[in-house]
């Protein structure tokens, strides 16, 4: 099992050059739902995929269970660790099934092929992701919010302890929006580590443990919702436009939304 996922010191720069991920230390721990807030541009999706062994960075560290990311294999780094992209570049000519049957890539023997625990770690990821109908559907003929849904399932399919998901609601309509966020909740409560970026502040007020907040590719903010989504420390990242209130008792989780005056 996987104990905790590290960055130390990631420091990333795009040509130009262009500082997108600037000196961001962090940890996500086990059984936790951490989510990383931060308007367009301030590094998000960069610092997920330098967490994620799919980019280098030009400084700093990434260490997975203690270990450095960059001496972990591609198939033992994807028994340990998951993630979840955005969209596809190409959208493969394949079921849905096929589909999610490739993330068990690094579990299923190239010599016996899928055994009985491979389907169920399928039929497994394919109902929780909401998707269990979807098996026989081409890829190509889904809607984005479905597409979504299948990257996390093809995630989930991969057994691994640690989940790093970018923007998984961006595509879905509010009740899946919900029932994706309470899935990754519930997964971190079975002490998998889960980490999502999101631009939905509300989304992290009902479900992270932690919230920590990028701008201009550094860490401005981080703690429980009730530390981070406050007037004082939004507004100097967002803007004035912002109407802040709670949720009615027993919750009282804070809530955030987009409010021009006239």
């Amino acid at each position: 099992m996987v104990s905790s996922l590290r960055g130390d010191d990631l420091v990333y720069e795009h040509p130009g050059p262009v500082r997108a991920v600037d000196g961001v230390s962090l940890e996500l721990r086990p059984g936790e739902l951490l989510v990383i807030l931060g308007p367009n541009g301030s590094g998000k999706s960069t610092l997920l995929r330098l967490l994620g062994g799919l980019l280098r960075p030009a400084r700093g560290s990434v260490l997975c269970d203690g270990r450095s990311m960059s001496s972990i294999g591609l198939r033992e780094r994807a028994r340990m660790l998951a993630v979840v992209p955005q969209s596809l570049a190409t959208m493969p000519e394949t079921s849905v099934a096929a589909f999610v049957t490739g993330g068990r890539y690094a579990r299923i023997s190239p010599w016996r092929g899928p055994q009985a625990r491979d389907a169920r770690a399928i039929g497994y990821a394919l109902e929780a992701a909401d998707v269990g109908d979807l098996g026989n559907r081409r890829m190509t003929d889904l809607s984005g919010g479905q597409r979504q849904r299948v990257l996390v399932a093809r995630a989930l399919a991969q057994e691994a302890q640690v989940l790093l998901v970018d923007e998984p609601t961006a595509a879905l309509d509010l009740e899946h929006q919900v029932r994706v966020f309470a899935m990754l909740a519930r997964l971190a409560d079975h002490e998998r580590s889960v980490l999502v970026v999101t631009h939905d502040v509300n989304l992290a007020s009902q479900f992270a443990d932690r919230v920590l907040l990028l701008a201009g590719g550094r860490l401005v903010a981080g703690g429980v919702p009730d530390e981070v989504l406050r007037r004082e420390v939004l507004e100097p990242v967002y803007g004035p436009h912002l109407h802040f209130g709670r949720m009615p008792p027993p919750d009282q989780r804070p809530f955030v939304i987009p409010w021009l005056r006239a």
